[in-house]
């Protein structure tokens, strides 16, 4: 048995008072992600919590009074025969309001990874969190030490999947060493594109950022524009077409600015804002999160492309040891990365009347066939 107390976190404000545990906590992580912290997940919870009739559910382990570990969930019921789920926090959203938080999942005091996921086991297996019918935890890091642990710590009936990847650079000490890191192919890619630029432009890009609180409402509304812009190609209207998803960020971004965590940037040409990126800088690395450019560009212009080669330079100059690029393996980050993470989930279904129902109506399998067997079991066990 675990020896950490293991506590029900049940009410928005329990979770807003572990704000500054939490905080230090995530320091003193082998994993350190802003997408695992308070800032993130408290304002989802306050944005998302509303939404599908969810209920909080969060795991608090502490150590003579010390908060250890912490498992940020909640439930919501779903699929037609209302099936209990547990979800991270910063995941699970409908589709059209999801945002992809990425490296998410168990946080654990170093040296205590095995403790806390033995505890969370345990807890599973109790009746802390009760009822649950399925679990679902989903855009962890396979490299995190505490994913495997977690794994078994979830029993032999733990799904393990690998669901996608995050492509990212290993920033080395100059510029020079980041091109030669890569094919030949994509240096002359990179090489060609900023001359294309410079020709177009007039001269060699420059990063623009958000540096005075005031700009942050404006500069929102222009990543967002952009973002749109170039989401329409594709007839779709973007994710901060979502007001639930504008909303989470309007607030995120805030908190992210005043912990010196935003980085905010677009090029401009001729005063006007042509592409705008969306990043995090945390624990000495940056995470890109989000973009948008516009599309009446010449051809071989390639203003998505050329913010990112600009942020990476000065990722390099600043002394980041990472350029993140998160989920997603699209063209544009596998032309730039020179190293993919992969991305994992843990899945794991309550043995009950209820999941094999679910199973069933996946399958198409006779429900009342389940039902009179269900019962003919039961009977037979009095």
């Amino acid at each position: 048995m675990s020896s950490l107390r293991t506590s029900l976190i049940s009410t928005s404000s329990e979770l807003e008072a572990l704000r500054e545990p939490w905080g230090e906590l995530l320091a003193k992580s082998a994993t350190n992600e802003v997408m695992q912290g308070p800032i993130w997940l408290i304002n989802w919870w306050r944005v998302y919590g509303k939404e599908q009739g969810r209920e909080l559910c969060s795991l608090a382990m502490h150590l003579d009074g010390r908060l250890v570990g912490l498992a940020p969930m909640c439930k919501h019921r779903v699929g037609p025969l209302s099936m209990q789920r547990i979800e991270f926090l910063g995941s699970g959203e409908d589709e059209e309001h999801e945002t992809c938080s990425e490296y998410i999942g168990l946080l654990a005091e170093r040296g205590y990874e095995q403790a806390v996921a033995n505890a969370f086991g345990e807890a599973l297996e109790g009746d802390l969190i009760t009822p649950w019918d399925e679990i679902d935890l989903t855009a962890m890091s396979s490299e995190a030490v505490i994913s495997p642990l977690l794994a078994r710590a979830m029993g032999k009936a733990t799904l393990y999947e690998v669901i996608g990847g995050a492509p990212f650079v290993t920033l080395p000490s100059s510029w020079d060493d980041y091109l030669a890191s890569l094919p030949s192919s994509r240096r002359y890619l990179i090489r060609r594109s900023l001359k294309a630029w410079e020709k177009w432009a007039g001269g060699p890009p420059v990063l623009k950022r958000v540096e005075r609180e005031e700009e942050l409402e404006s500069a929102l509304e222009m990543l967002s524009a952009l973002h749109e812009e170039r989401w329409q190609e594709v007839g779709h209207g973007g994710a901060f077409a979502s007001p639930l998803f504008h909303e989470f960020h309007r607030k995120t971004m805030r908190e992210l600015f005043h912990a010196g965590a935003l980085w905010l940037n677009w090029l401009e040409v001729e005063g006007e804002p042509v592409a705008a990126s969306y990043s995090i800088i945390w624990n000495n690395q940056v995470r890109f999160y989000q973009s948008g450019r516009k599309l009446d560009l010449p051809k071989k212009v390639r203003a998505g492309l050329v913010i990112h080669v600009c942020a990476i330079r000065e990722s390099i100059e600043a002394g980041y040891s990472h350029y993140d690029f998160l989920a997603g393996t699209t063209r544009y980050k596998m032309q730039l990365a020179n190293n993919v993470r992969p991305l994992m989930r843990l899945s794991r279904s309550r043995p009950s009347l209820r999941s094999k129902l679910q199973k069933l109506s996946m399958t198409g399998v006779g429900l009342g066939k389940l039902v009179r067997n269900e019962v003919r079991n039961r009977l037979a066990k009095r």
